[in-house]
């Protein structure tokens, strides 16, 4: 998980959410994860789907001389290609939009609560949760900065790190987003958001 970030941008990034945590007074949690789910409905589907298909194209060019093959050709091949749609991009290929939605939200929310809000006296805490397998970004924050932040400022964040993320500019993604965030807070809120130490939280990325 972590060869998709450098050690170097690693640092960078941790490094930055400390600043950010100093300067704001709140926590700030970056979380990553695999997967959000395992989506064995979609592994079902690209095994299903693709085993149809490749045998339908068989059928096509070659013929076997015994009926009774054919049963236990396709049932080889769906066996094949279920085994298949468990690699990460057999499965993306068979993600559906509305689930991918659904999984990605739930996952964050967990994190947010279990890493995060139940963690620390003050409650005042955002997090970035990426989800690599659905190529998903989020950004939550806890109710009393929701009060200041609209989701058009928190959806904008998410638009800074894909724009950089495409050009492979990790750290810079990050970094653009949290300086935004943070200046986001310092504008809204006047200053800081609390006067407790912000340290209670880990500053590292949270890999899972």
């Amino acid at each position: 998980m972590k060869d998709i970030i450098s050690r170097e941008d690693i640092k960078l990034i941790e490094s930055r959410i400390q600043e950010f945590e100093e300067k704001t007074g709140c926590e700030l949690l970056l979380v990553v994860v695999k997967a959000s789910d395992s989506y064995p409905g979609a592994s079902w589907r690209f095994g299903v789907l693709s085993a149809l298909v490749f045998s339908f194209i068989f059928s096509l060019y070659f013929e076997f001389h015994h009926a009774y093959w054919w049963p236990l050709f396709i049932f080889g091949i769906i066996l094949l290609m279920l085994w298949s749609g468990n690699l990460p991009f057999a499965k993306r290929l068979a993600l559906q939009d509305d689930e991918v939605d659904v999984e990605t939200k739930q996952k964050a929310v967990e994190c947010f609560h279990q890493l995060g809000t139940s963690k620390v006296s003050h409650k005042v805490t955002a997090m970035i949760f990426i989800s690599v397998l659905e190529k998903q970004i989020i950004v939550l924050v806890d109710e009393f900065l929701k009060s200041h932040l609209s989701q058009e400022e928190l959806d904008d964040l998410v638009a800074i790190m894909k724009a950089n993320f495409k050009g492979n500019q990790m750290a810079q993604g990050f970094s653009q987003s949290i300086e935004s965030l943070e200046a986001k807070i310092l504008k809204d809120f006047g200053g800081k958001v609390s006067k407790v130490n912000p340290a209670e939280l880990s500053n590292q990325i949270h890999f899972l």
